[in-house]
């Protein structure tokens, strides 16, 4: 579902990404970790087509990196969702708006588009907020509202960059619970998080560690990472 071979990435004279190696397996779930400026971004920014591929071979969901195409980028992320640490919602629309919108921009059915968005904002127990604007509630409301946007969609590979950042321990445990079940029915998991307790919670994901750009642990064979 992910494969990455060599991949390296620089912003001028700085680089943010060195040598990087690695696999991924359809329903795999992966926790990215490493400290602020290890790359744990710029790497989501490069899956989700963000960031151009400079160094390197990646595939993600049966798209090569390397040849994409504006209109190739455009279906790569009907297939490839991620959750942003800013959020990247629209502050002047309700909560069902925001989350509805990747639907109605594919054309879903009215029913099924209600069916799916409820759903979703019940799991993220969001669905007493559902009139709500965004501007009018909290920054954790606000971050699960940005998970329940890309959910929604039922992606193949969801990267999610820090998504329990602003939330409690026992809403961080919720939300995890939700990417479980996205992961059981199928979905590769790019999780990024500083957060040890969730990383326990799942001892079957596979971990990945970055510093200063470069892989520096992973708790699956290194054969299997290229090295």
């Amino acid at each position: 579902m992910i494969k990455i071979r060599h991949l390296s990435h620089s912003f001028g004279r700085y680089w943010a990404l060195k040598n990087i190696t690695f696999s991924l397996d359809k329903g795999d779930f992966l926790f990215l970790t490493g400290p602020s400026g290890a790359g744990k971004t710029t790497l989501m920014r490069i899956l989700h087509g963000s960031l151009p591929l400079q160094r390197g071979v990646s595939e993600i969901a049966g798209f090569n990196l390397n040849s994409m195409s504006s209109r190739s980028l455009f279906l790569l992320r009907r297939q490839v969702a991620i959750v942003f640490q800013d959020f990247r919602i629209l502050p002047d629309r309700s909560v069902w708006d925001n989350v509805a919108l990747p639907l109605v921009v594919r054309g879903m059915v009215k029913k099924q588009l209600q069916k799916r968005v409820r759903a979703v904002l019940r799991g993220l127990r969001l669905d007493s907020k559902s009139w709500c604007l965004c501007r009018e509630i909290s920054g954790g409301e606000q971050q699960r509202v940005a998970v329940a946007r890309a959910v929604v969609v039922n992606p193949k590979v969801l990267l999610a960059d820090e998504p329990t950042g602003n939330l409690d321990k026992k809403l961080s445990l919720q939300l995890m619970e939700v990417f479980r079940q996205f992961n059981v029915h199928g979905t590769t998991i790019v999780f990024a998080t500083h957060n040890e307790e969730l990383i326990r919670s799942h001892q079957n994901a596979k971990v990945l560690s970055l510093k200063e750009g470069s892989i520096i642990d992973a708790n699956w064979p290194f054969e299997e990472n290229g090295k």
